[in-house]
């Protein structure tokens, strides 16, 4: 039996869209291992009900396939249990996790005929873009390129005194309708301010000086079209920040909305988050976590 655990992901971190991306301590697990014939999915946690009636259809399994295709190999059967906690559709690199934790699986139940390069270029392939498959890989934070076809990655270790809360609202974004808001063409100028933005983000958290996060995460191109889908978003943002937040962005293409904290402070700003949310109508799951650190790992 084969056993591995991949982890949720945010992406962006406010002004690093499609190429800042950090791992967290919610994972995606799967066992699995080869059976005389057929294929058998069995499901525990968060899951996709629609695929429920389809096990075939789910996105886990279609990545340890593209796998084996590659090597050419046709198993008679598999056993795969899934036990997800990461939410789905939340902005939280749900698919991303469900395509790193099948390629790696499949890969070790062939021997490991494939390098992890390999397997983390056929994943971006198959998720669209790297932000947050390439920090499920590697863990930490994690800062993408792909240049001429190639990923490139660098990989950060954000302070240890830096804490995640992350609130997940009871409803689902597509990411198909979170990007298809955002513009073809941009100023120079805000492009020169979200790029002095993210860099000065990413010097942050790669120094540990959170002083000044509230200002690098302050996303002027994408956020503030993707927000007119979160009800009460700026009035959540506010509050955040007023209760001592670092800093405040949408997860990945939300709904959900990430926040840097000092560590301590999480469970305190989490319960203003809740309140904001709950003051515009909408439930909210809070979440209290920390990078983590290894990526995508067997155990």
């Amino acid at each position: 039996m084969i056993r591995v655990r991949a982890p949720a992901t945010t992406a962006n971190l406010g002004p690093g869209f499609d190429s800042l991306g950090m791992a967290l301590e919610l994972y995606l697990q799967v066992e699995a291992e080869f059976s005389q014939s057929g294929i058998e999915i069995v499901f525990s946690g968060v899951r996709d009900r629609s695929i429920m009636e389809s096990p075939q259809e789910n996105l886990l399994y279609k990545a340890m396939n593209f796998v084996f295709k590659q090597a050419r190999y046709s198993p008679s059967g598999l056993y795969i249990e899934i036990d997800n906690d990461i939410p789905i559709g939340k902005g939280l690199g749900s698919s991303a996790a469900a395509i790193v934790a099948g390629m790696f699986t499949a890969n070790r139940l062939i021997g490991d005929r494939f390098l992890p390069a390999e397997l983390l270029r056929w994943a971006v392939k198959m998720e669209g873009h790297a932000d947050n498959i390439v920090p499920s890989i590697t863990g930490g934070l994690a800062v993408a390129m792909i240049c001429e076809g190639e990923v490139y990655y660098q990989q950060v270790k954000p302070g240890s005194q830096l804490g995640v809360v992350v609130a997940v609202p009871d409803f689902i974004l597509p990411t198909e309708q979170s990007r298809a808001v955002l513009p073809q063409n941009i100023s120079l100028q805000a492009a020169v301010t979200n790029l002095q933005r993210a860099c000065f983000l990413l010097a942050s958290l790669q120094n540990g000086d959170f002083s000044n996060l509230a200002r690098a995460m302050d996303d002027i191109i994408y956020q503030p079209l993707r927000k007119v889908f979160i009800p009460g978003f700026d009035q959540i943002l506010h509050s955040a920040l007023e209760a001592g937040a670092l800093g405040v962005a949408l997860s990945g293409a939300g709904p959900s909305i990430l926040a840097f904290t000092a560590i301590g402070k999480e469970r305190d700003i989490g319960q203003v988050m809740e309140k904001a949310f709950n003051e515009v109508g909408v439930s909210v799951q809070i979440l209290c976590l920390k990078p983590d650190l290894q990526g995508v790992q067997y155990y």
